[in-house]
């Protein structure tokens, strides 16, 4: 019989923390750097996130810089991380390569340095059909089969979303618990556009699909949906943490507050060409962002992705400056500090 993970969808719940790699700055990042990544801050970042109340830990989707990774690199990354969050909450390891056979021998390698899961994307050189689809998730399943696995739908990414009927079929595959749902229900503020009704009735309650902490009070009111990522909880921790327990507990003029307040991801933050250029430079403006934040030194920019305009870069510092104020304003809240009752079960 085969193994299971011992994590299901009902485990995922509260905000899923999407970290950056965290890179040194005591080398020049070029394309010759070895051994780029910064691992005391690694293992520093990931323990400050769940004492800061993140439910569950990501690593290595796009600003977390899989593509520029070598494979020492992210082998000692994610051993860091997994040390610092001694299981604490799930860690998901950033898995995912150009193939199938790649994808599952890096798994492994995850497997045995002890992460919970992988983050699991696709093969992105060019869209894959939908039977390719279900078939790169059977495959690398039934070969890890007591890992869980974290869907990453990124339409842009992987070029194109993931189906309804997709999900239908991805659902009978036990070791998928959740997804980083896509964000185009987060950039449109148009739900007609979207399919997430259609595609939570597709699996049936067995994949969690999340979206951004911004939309978070939609899906929790409409759908009771109890859990969200966030990738801004590297800049404004605190902030996140009052959406999180704005959401859980009905507070909807604290909602209604925060909302006034938010300055993620801010208009600023696309370029001035428009949305449609957003994911152009997009590592770039998240990593700068995140570092000069303040709560994380995620550090510069790996190769190719660390040439940008100018204004790329200057804008990110201003926008972080933002969130160092909402930080001032929302400070941070452990998960045992503002749910005491909780906690103390």
């Amino acid at each position: 019989m085969a193994r299971l993970p011992q994590l299901s969808a009902q485990d995922i719940k509260g905000v899923v923390a999407y970290m950056p790699t965290t890179v040194r700055t005591d080398v020049t990042i070029d394309r010759n750097v070895r051994n780029a990544v910064d691992l005391d801050e690694a293992a520093r970042a990931a323990d400050v996130l769940v004492r800061d109340g993140a439910s569950a830990i990501v690593l290595n989707g796009t600003f977390g810089e899989l593509a520029s990774l070598t494979l020492d690199e992210i082998t000692d990354f994610t051993r860091a991380v997994v040390e610092s969050v001694a299981d604490r909450v799930p860690v998901f390891a950033g898995a995912t390569t150009l193939n199938t056979r790649d994808t599952i021998a890096r798994a492994k390698i995850f497997r045995d340095l002890g992460a919970h899961g992988l983050n699991l994307g696709r093969g992105m050189l060019s869209a894959m059909g939908d039977p390719n689809i279900v078939r790169w998730y059977q495959d690398i399943s039934e070969e890890l089969p007591d890992m869980a696995v974290f869907l990453y739908d990124d339409a842009q990414a992987f070029k194109r979303p993931i189906t309804t009927s997709v999900y239908r079929e991805l659902a009978k595959i036990p070791q998928i618990v959740a997804c980083k749902y896509r964000t185009q229900l987060i950039v449109s503020r148009m739900i007609t556009s979207n399919t997430y009704n259609a595609d939570l009735e597709a699996v049936g309650g067995n994949i969690k699909l999340l979206t951004q902490e911004v939309d978070w009070a939609f899906t929790h009111d409409a759908f009771g949906v109890d859990g969200c990522w966030s990738s801004y909880i590297n800049c404004a921790p605190g902030y996140v943490m009052a959406v999180r327990d704005a959401v859980l507990s009905g507070d909807k003029a604290m909602l209604k507050q925060l909302q006034a307040d938010c300055v993620w991801p801010g208009d600023e933050f696309s370029p001035a060409s428009g949305l449609e250029n957003w994911h152009i430079d997009k590592v770039t403006a998240l990593k700068t962002r995140i570092h000069h934040a303040g709560y994380i030194k995620a550090g510069p920019v790996l190769p190719p992705y660390h040439v940008a305009p100018a204004e790329r870069f200057e804008t990110a510092r201003i926008l972080a400056a933002k969130d160092r104020e909402i930080q001032k304003k929302y400070p941070h809240r452990t998960m045992a500090e503002s749910q005491p009752a909780a906690a103390a079960e």
